[in-house]
């Protein structure tokens, strides 16, 4: 597991899920629509349509955010993320076959405070210009009687123009959000804690997919002449209540959330005026879960166990067709889904010797689905397929288990073993098959197998974990296709992933630490094999699984005085060579990133000089073969800023 603190989220920092994945070895996130990828196991991420679900779980405040586009945009007010790698099947909600990313918003502060942040930050040529407003306060609560609560809002805007120059000479791939959050947080009594929490964030900004060549791509420049729009609202509210019944802790997370989308551009990456097209794509997502959980122990036997429910309702449709017809005659797919989820998991751990201990862990899903799928063309031009229109009732049901061994050598160190199963869920996707018949897939698992070691050594100050794993993964759902034009999702594919983890941790002095972490990958195709298009792609690497990664950091501490202090730090992070695509058509090249920052700060001021991206390295965000052409969207070069923060 990898761990982001607070002072490392923020803006020139941890800003986004991308910038969350370079922190952790042998983890990649692709930010429209997935995938976010562990050891190599992620999901179709666009090329599945509209209905993208994912394999690594993201859970905010304990909450599952059941589809890609409900992931924040940026980290704000996060006091914690957990990368946790690896299939999880006891622990969480909701099961995953690849991983987990925990976030944890901050809580309410126990004194009354306000704060206020400005961020400006301009690209390496200082035709680009990015500005950040943030506000929050904390505010205890009493009522004279026994209830002790508190309460913290938040508020973030960010606005850029944009990094890409497009070919009518405007700067685009822009952003503009705002984002807010309001949570209360208390003691009800002696042995009850609640935890209410809001929030709401909206995008409006032309979605970043401002496909080229690749060799324009690196060039940051575009060549569209469809004006490219996106809305983007994300909205949830979660409940938390745990009670101690003295031994034994009831804890129950109640969650409601949903994100609505609506985004349009260009759809032939061309100013051609000989055949203009537009692709849209919306979205209308709604969520509720319920998780109770149950923990204690008693002697050797400690035992945690509970229960998830989440009900999803989504509605997605895709256009595409020419951009000089009314919306209203686009060819379009259109996707609906209830998805009732019900699950129920438990852990015992038994210490058979103060130094070894058994842990035993079981989980089983049932899940329903009721799909539609609809292609239709009021064009005529019959762009997006065949028309046709099926509906679908199915259920899924399985059985998960975890078994784990620890030895604890002494106080300092540890060693253990694992061997788990993860489950994904089957579905009906939002394509037709042939003789007009749903699109049916089957579930997919993974069985994984990991041994590692902990240590603590020189007073604590050095921290020393490693694993080994190795991961089979069966029945891998995959774009398949049933005619040159025409896809499907199907179960084509099995995989192994295996490799090496290692990170550290060294606090040379109070003021002086350094950290760092190395991932090998070994993630292939075993057998994946397209018979229509005539392809075979077993032996091929993973997307998204670079060979190696690495990282390295370092903090500083200084103060100057009494009143003043220095704080600094430098990030290193690389990845070796990856795809994208099963094909391998296209490979990334390896990328070395540096990020470093330097700052004062007193009394409740604080001023700091950040700089992204240091060495200008690029890579591609985006990519697909449009046609035999590589067409990609370049990752922003250099960034440098200012931030200033002040705390009353």
């Amino acid at each position: 597991m990898t761990v982001v603190p607070e002072e490392d989220v923020g803006l020139g920092q941890v800003d986004t899920l991308e910038d969350m994945a370079f922190r952790s070895p042998n983890t990649l996130y692709n930010d429209q629509g997935g995938p976010l990828s562990i050891r190599g196991v992620g999901s179709l991420g666009i090329s599945a349509g509209v209905d993208r679900q994912p394999s690594v779980g993201v859970f905010l405040d304990d909450v599952f955010i059941a589809r890609p586009f409900g992931y924040p945009t940026h980290l704000n007010d996060i006091q914690r993320i957990e990368v946790v790698r690896g299939s999880q099947a006891t622990l969480y909600g909701k099961n995953t076959i690849g991983g987990a990313v925990n976030m944890t918003s901050r809580d309410p502060g126990d004194r009354f405070g306000v704060q206020l942040e400005g961020d400006i930050a301009g690209t390496r040529d200082l035709d680009s210009h990015t500005g950040r407003l943030t506000g929050a306060f904390d505010a205890p609560l009493s009522d004279g009687g026994r209830a002790k609560l508190g309460v913290r809002g938040y508020a973030s805007w960010n606005r850029s123009p944009g990094y890409i120059t497009n070919s009518d000479g405007d700067t685009v791939s822009d952003t503009d959000s705002l984002a807010t959050r309001f949570a209360m947080k208390g003691e009800i009594g002696d042995a009850t804690t609640i935890r209410i929490s809001v929030d709401y964030s909206r995008d409006r900004d032309d979605g970043g997919l401002w496909y080229a060549t690749v060799e324009n791509a690196f060039k940051y420049k575009a060549d569209h002449d469809y004006p490219a729009t996106r809305d983007l609202d994300i909205a949830g509210i979660s409940g938390r209540l745990d009670h101690d019944f003295g031994g034994v802790i009831l804890t129950s997370i109640t969650a409601f959330r949903g994100h609505s989308l609506e985004t349009i551009l260009d759809g032939d990456f061309t100013s051609d005026p000989g055949f203009p097209l537009v692709q849209a794509q919306t979205e209308e997502q709604r969520q509720f879960s319920q998780e109770l959980r149950l923990s204690g122990g008693s002697g050797p036997v400690e035992a945690r166990g509970g229960l998830f429910y989440m009900h999803e309702w989504f509605e997605g449709d895709q256009f595409y067709d020419m951009a000089s017809l009314p919306r209203g005659q686009w060819s379009r797919t259109d996707f609906t889904q209830d998805t009732d989820t019900f699950s129920a998991f438990s852990e015992v751990s038994y210490a058979i010797t103060p130094a070894l201990k058994l842990i035993g862990g079981l989980r089983y899903t049932y899940e329903i689905k009721e799909a539609t799928s609809e292609t239709s063309s009021p064009s005529g031009t019959f762009f997006m397929g065949t028309p046709g229109r099926v509906s679908e009732t199915d259920s899924f049901q399985n059985l998960s288990p975890e078994l784990s061994i620890v030895y604890q050598i002494d106080d300092r160190n540890l060693t253990f073993a694992k061997v788990s199963r993860g489950f994904k869920s089957g579905g009906i996707s939002p394509f037709i098959d042939v003789n007009n018949q749903p699109n049916r897939y089957d579930p997919e698992v993974t069985t994984s197998y990991e041994i590692g070691a902990k240590a603590l050594w020189f007073g604590d100050r050095l921290r020393v974990s490693g694993s080994l794993f190795y991961t089979d993964w069966n029945d891998q759902q995959a774009v398949t296709y049933t005619s040159p034009s025409t896809r499907i999702i199907s179960n084509a594919a099995e995989a192994t992933s295996k490799g090496v983890e290692l990170e550290a941790s060294l606090q040379v002095t109070r003021g002086l630490s350094f950290n760092a972490s190395y991932g090998y990958l070994d993630a292939k195709y075993d057998e994946f094999i397209d018979r229509v298009l005539g392809a075979d792609h077993s032996g091929n690497p993973l997307p998204y699984a670079p060979k190696h990664s690495a990282g390295l950091g370092a903090r500083l501490t200084m103060p100057i005085d009494d009143h003043i202090t220095v704080r600094a730090g430098l990030d290193y992070s690389y990845r070796s060579s990856y795809s994208f695509t099963a094909d391998n058509a296209y490979r990334q090249d390896p990328t070395h990133l540096v990020d470093a920052r330097i700052g004062v700060g007193g009394a409740g001021w604080s001023a700091t000089l950040w700089a992204k991206n240091l060495a200008d390295e690029q890579y591609l965000r985006q990519y697909f073969d449009f046609g035999g052409v590589d067409m990609g969207v370049a990752a922003e070069g250099r960034t440098f800023g200012l931030t200033v923060a002040a705390t009353w």
